[in-house]
């Protein structure tokens, strides 16, 4: 089996080698699509007699990862046991112990921050104190979570490598990618301000924001319209596209499907 990971890849997987020479946890920290997967099957390829243990959020992120793994040319890898995190905090003692894994790897292993799912890591854990972890996720910090830093909780700070997305996009990593901004249903909004305009109190404050009003009036009216959106920046129509949109406006993207020559999101 001949595995050959990119420099960046490479260079972590040395790092994460050295670190379990003296220590038995340790984790990645790289933007999504940087390859971290590889980084640990290619640890599972090089340990093939030993049990390794591969916790995911969810099957379809780990047959997706498999998938990419296999179409590089690489075979199957039989060490692995995949077990999600909620399957793993919904298993018994017994059960946990019948793992026997010598390797544990935690994919996006800032999600053990959750209390479930975290309870059941910490019982896994506990239960193989002795077994080599390795974490991989995009970021170490769940910062809706009072900016917990789980490569301290989980690996005591052992941080292999780190990878942020802007760095990765200036190495030539990913590809820099094209936002667009746009407001295309805004007519409501403006019959709201405009209430609230003509509801001020004071006359002069009024006058003044009914003139920044009207201006932004003019400016939108001269904005393109959804059509001409697509048209724009999205010639291929075949292509992948990701459309965030707040709720109330995501049905727009659903029937927008049945116009000719609008592509078909789901927001």
């Amino acid at each position: 089996m001949g595995v050959t990971l990119f420099g960046h890849n490479a260079d972590a997987y040395q790092n994460v080698q050295k670190m379990f020479q003296t220590v038995d946890r340790c984790c990645i920290v790289h933007a999504t699509g940087t390859g971290k997967s590889f980084i640990g099957f290619t640890l599972c390829a090089d340990h093939p007699a030993e049990n390794i243990l591969w916790l995911s959020p969810s099957d379809y992120i780990v047959r997706t990862q498999m998938a990419c793994w296999k179409e590089s040319g690489e075979e199957d890898l039989p060490n692995i046991r995949f077990v999600t995190y909620p399957l793993l905090m919904m298993m018994n003692p017994q059960e946990i112990r019948d793992l026997q894994p010598q390797y544990i790897i935690m994919d996006e292993f800032h999600r053990c921050g959750a209390t479930v799912w975290g309870e059941g890591v910490q019982r896994l854990l506990a239960a193989f104190p002795k077994a080599k972890v390795l974490g991989l996720s995009a970021t170490h910090i769940r910062y809706l979570d009072n900016q917990r830093d789980m490569a301290e909780e989980l690996f005591d700070g052992n941080i292999a490598s780190e990878l942020s997305l802007g760095e990765a996009i200036a190495r030539g990593i990913l590809e820099c990618p094209e936002y667009v901004l746009s407001a295309f249903s805004w007519q409501k909004d403006m019959e709201r301000y405009q209430r609230r305009v003509d509801g001020a109190k004071n006359s002069v404050v009024r006058e003044q924001a009914d003139q920044y009003l009207q201006a932004l009036r003019r400016a939108l009216d001269k904005a393109d319209g959804l059509r001409d959106i697509f048209d724009r920046h999205m010639p291929n129509r075949k292509g992948r596209y990701i459309v965030f949109c707040a709720s109330p406006l995501s049905g727009v993207f659903r029937r927008s499907g049945s116009q000719p020559g609008i592509p078909r999101f789901h927001g």
